[in-house]
């Protein structure tokens, strides 16, 4: 492994539809990191970067169950290593993290993913809104770009504006993030703000982030 490895314990989250693990620093939203900071080493294996470079601050597994540390392309059970207080384990390879998220979850999700699931689902902005706060307050970080939504969807411009903020510290590189931030500085008054947000969620389209309205909410200033 020649990245540098994160000593900031992780957090632990379990997609059970999709049999996703994620697994990453606490204070970080690695579902977010662009093609240079997630490098695959297997099929099923992918890691998590601060920054194109490193160091490694988690990793991703898809379809966990049919994960075999034993006859991998990769020794899973050496570097990098992990402390993941949630699983109670400490030092913890990525082979011996995955046997223990098999046993913790046993098929259901872990609760922010559950909680996030229910904010989608959601027929109304204010359940989606109560649904998102669970899934904050579970860990989801992401959850800050659904509660941008839930809470404009309600004409609560001004929190939605405080998340949408948070969220685009969190995750720079995000489109939505700076397209929902553009969304309610135009529906504050700060034009001039949504103007520079929105340029932001453009440029990061170009280079690979998730699409937006954010050309059709500039063309509209």
């Amino acid at each position: 492994m020649k990245h540098t490895v994160t000593r900031v314990p992780v957090r632990v989250s379990y997609d059970a539809d999709l049999d996703r693990l994620h697994v990453c620093e606490f204070g970080t939203v690695a579902e977010e990191r662009m093609a240079d900071q997630c490098p695959p080493l297997t099929d099923q294996l992918r890691l998590f970067l601060r920054h194109r470079g490193g160091p490694v601050i988690g990793f991703e597994i898809t379809d966990l169950a049919a994960l075999d540390a034993d006859t991998a392309e990769l020794d899973l059970w050496g570097e990098p290593r992990f402390t993941a207080p949630t699983l109670g384990v400490r030092n913890a390879s990525v082979a011996e993290i995955a046997l223990r998220a098999r046993t913790t979850f046993s098929g259901r999700p872990s609760a922010d993913v559950a909680a996030e699931e229910r904010g989608h689902a959601a027929e109304d902005p204010e359940s989606a809104e109560l649904a998102y706060r669970e899934a904050l307050e579970a860990g989801a970080l992401r959850a800050h770009l659904g509660l941008a939504s839930a809470l404009s969807a309600q004409g609560h411009y001004a929190d939605a504006y405080d998340h949408a903020r948070i969220f685009t510290e969190l995750a720079p590189r995000n489109s939505w993030a700076w397209a929902w931030l553009g969304r309610a500085c135009v529906e504050l008054g700060a034009r001039e703000e949504a103007r520079r947000a929105l340029r932001r969620a453009i440029t990061l389209e170009r280079a690979g982030s998730y699409c937006t309205p954010a050309r059709e909410l500039l063309r509209s200033l």
